[in-house]
């Protein structure tokens, strides 16, 4: 197996701040600005990672927005940044920026599959020590990081299995994350919906183009690599496979990427 390469962080600050121009920063929650924790509700934002964000919000230069798969209430409350802030959750679904909004709209015939996915899991769970259910507006997901490896495959195989049918409709879709699995309405949105939307909104705010920035480490964060544009960087975090342009190692590595960051455009 080849080892995964990460680039230093001086490479990725370079490569974000080596223009002029106004930068639009974009990241994921869980696994790269937070260390992922067994139990959802245990995740915090450390006061240095939200200072080192809150600098560069503060900053001319700079917007900055955090894109989740959580509610969007649940995410602002994690992070609680004040100043002009983007923050999308259910993955792009819920968008709330500085002086603008949007929610995505579920079409009324996807309902009846989203609550019978949610049964289905329930059962699964239920089988399952460890495992449990998170029900969204847009999203049923099952959560397997606090099983057993053994057990974390088993209840994979009966989630393939169990929703076929479900998917064979056309009226959901499958989002694998990290110990995740998640159907999603057809018709919501991805992160790469809400890249597109905050980027409009911030080059409305500012009358003038942007660069985009934006880091992730799920499968989920591919959709928002894909609508950066030829000029955007893209930074995965973690070993996973990606199409992102730059890797970084964890949610630490993170950290020091916003602290070099901090530190080029205050000596700039």
């Amino acid at each position: 197996m080849t080892p995964v390469r990460y680039d230093a962080v001086e490479t990725v600050a370079r490569a974000v701040c080596h223009e002029e121009g106004s930068l639009l920063l974009l990241t994921d929650f869980d696994g790269t600005l937070c260390e992922f924790q067994t139990d959802p509700e245990q995740v915090a934002l450390s006061p240095a990672r939200r200072q080192l964000l809150a600098s560069l919000v503060e900053h001319p230069r700079f917007d900055v927005g955090i894109v989740s798969g959580r509610p969007l209430g649940d995410i602002k409350s994690r992070v609680a940044l004040d100043g002009a802030v983007y923050y999308a959750g259910l993955h792009g679904c819920e968008i709330e920026g500085p002086h603008n909004a949007a929610t995505a709209p579920i079409d009324d015939a996807e309902l009846p599959d989203l609550a019978e996915a949610a049964t289905r899991l329930d059962v699964i769970a239920a089988a399952v020590e460890g495992a449990f259910v998170e029900c969204k507006r847009q999203s049923v997901t099952l959560h397997l990081r606090a099983t057993t490896t053994e057990d974390r495959r088993r209840a994979e195989s009966r989630f393939h299995d169990d929703t076929r049918d479900l998917l064979a409709r056309q009226r959901l879709r499958l989002q694998p994350g990290d110990c995740i699995l998640e159907l999603l309405a057809a018709s919501s949105w991805t992160k790469g919906d809400a890249v597109i939307w905050i980027r409009r909104d911030v080059e409305r705010r500012r009358a003038t183009s942007v660069r985009l920035v934006y880091l992730g480490d799920d499968q989920t964060d591919e959709h928002a690599f894909a609508a950066l544009g030829s000029d955007g960087v893209s930074v995965a975090v973690g070993p996973r496979p990606s199409g992102a342009r730059y890797r970084l190692p964890d949610p630490p590595a993170v950290e020091h990427l916003l602290g070099r960051l901090v530190e080029d455009i205050t000596t700039a």
